[in-house]
């Protein structure tokens, strides 16, 4: 069996959107021919909410080696608060320790932390391992391109530039959790292969719904009994999805003319908008309150534990998935959404890959915007989609397309992962043989 070394900086304790990647793949990577082996941060100097069940849903049979991280309080006087610069010294020694102990035969590194990729180069150097990187989110992206020098976001874009291409032109490989995101990092490297890139979305983790039921827990959030449609949405407002908001937003107060009675019942939910666990200010309240919604709109903003949030998904009267302007943005909040097993009304670019998803599943009410008809000139489907969702008989389980869906199984997309590793490992073996060639006929 194969081995892979994932460098990981996040992880459990951790529930940010990267340790799922992380614990999904290291699951079943052994099923295909690989043993995997983690490197983390101590969870005390990650900065992130330890959540209280998502180390049971990490594979317990996975080796996990953590490392130290430069605290908070003293890098944030700097500026700096990304794990991945915080770790990138004290993990260097790690990932030195752990090579010479139990050299892997290729190296794995979802990003963010995007600066995790700098150890990919460096591994390739000193030890000659191969190492495959993942685009959980781009790492040169639109925060900070709006030339405003003053800013902290502007400095780390200009970083991100100028660190990159050292990383893509010394790896193997590269995945992403979507093709479109693969696709701009080929346009800032046209000289990369196309054959280098291969989309992996997140997938889902079906366990993960029996853990929640194998615990079952009240979810203190709602009243079953006040006759109130309740909707709700589960995740992180991203700054890029505020249009599609207002774009929701806009389709209820249609509702006030349209379907008075759905109106007067609807309440809109949105749980964990903020990655900060004590959060206090919202970002979509503030949103509704302007656009006259105050009644119908509560804010939680404080980041939700895992199974918390699944439970709420499960015993909402609705799922509101929203996504964002940005047209290859792929939420990987969408299985767990779907898997909930109630109605969902989805809005979304039309270029993301949720909407194919949505759409080959028949998982929910879909309503699409693109570019040239953006997402607030769509508030009257938004509407009429609404009152679909949260009319009786519409949605029924049983009438979504399961066999379809599993297609997008953690297990199905490690499987793509796995199919990659071998292809490296293949390539380096081969490389191996061309260059030992001339070398032994000159000594031949």
């Amino acid at each position: 069996m194969h081995r892979v070394l994932i460098v990981a900086p996040s992880y459990v304790p951790s529930s940010y959107p990267p340790t799922h990647r992380v614990r999904f793949f290291a699951r079943h990577l052994p099923e295909f021919g690989w043993q995997p082996e983690i490197v983390s941060v101590e969870a005390a100097d990650m900065g992130e909410p330890a959540d209280p069940d998502i180390d049971r849903l990490a594979p317990q049979s996975v080796p996990v080696t953590r490392s130290r991280a430069f605290p908070l309080r003293l890098t944030r006087r700097f500026g700096v608060g990304d794990l991945g610069y915080r770790s990138l010294l004290p993990m260097r020694r790690v990932l030195n320790e752990v090579i010479e102990r139990r050299r892997p035969d290729l190296v794995f590194i979802p990003g963010p932390p995007w600066p995790a990729f700098l150890h990919g180069p460096y591994i390739k150097r000193r030890f000659g391992i191969p190492y495959v990187i993942d685009y959980i989110d781009p790492w040169v992206n639109a925060i900070g391109a709006d030339g405003r020098w003053w800013t902290k976001a502007f400095w780390f874009r200009q970083l991100a530039i100028k660190l990159e291409p050292d990383v893509v032109r010394h790896a193997s490989r590269f995945v992403a959790v979507s093709d479109g995101t693969n696709d701009d990092v080929r346009a800032r490297y046209p000289w990369l292969p196309a054959d280098r890139f291969t989309g992996i979305p997140y997938g889902f983790e079906a366990s993960d719904f029996d853990a929640l039921r194998s615990q079952p827990r009240a979810n203190p959030y709602r009243d079953a009994n006040d006759g109130k449609l309740h909707l709700v949405y589960v995740g992180a407002m991203l700054p890029n999805g505020f249009e599609t908001l207002r774009a929701l937003f806009a389709g209820v107060l249609r509702l006030r003319d349209t379907a008075p009675a759905v109106f007067e019942r609807l309440r809109l939910h949105f749980f964990g908008t903020t990655y900060d666990p004590n959060a206090t200010e919202g970002r979509v309240a503030p949103v509704a309150r302007e656009m006259g919604l105050a009644e119908q709109v509560t804010e939680h903003p404080k980041r939700v534990p895992y199974l918390d949030a699944l439970n709420i998904l499960c015993t909402a009267d609705a799922i509101l998935a929203l996504g964002s302007s940005e047209r290859h943005y792929t939420a990987s909040k969408i299985f767990p959404n779907i898997l909930a097993r109630r109605p969902m009304l989805a809005v979304y670019h039309e270029a993301s890959t949720v909407c194919d998803i949505v759409r080959e599943a028949h998982a929910g009410e879909l309503v699409t915007y693109s570019d040239d008809s953006r997402a607030e000139q769509h508030s009257e489907e938004i509407a009429a989609a609404l009152v679909r969702v949260v009319t009786p008989g519409n949605y029924a389980p049983e009438r979504v397309r399961w066999g379809h869906f599993e297609e997008y199984s953690a297990r199905n997309m490690t499987r793509r992962l796995a199919t990659i590793f071998d292809e490296v490992v293949d390539d380096a073996g081969e490389q191996a043989l061309a260059m030992a060639g001339p070398h032994m006929d000159s000594h031949g």
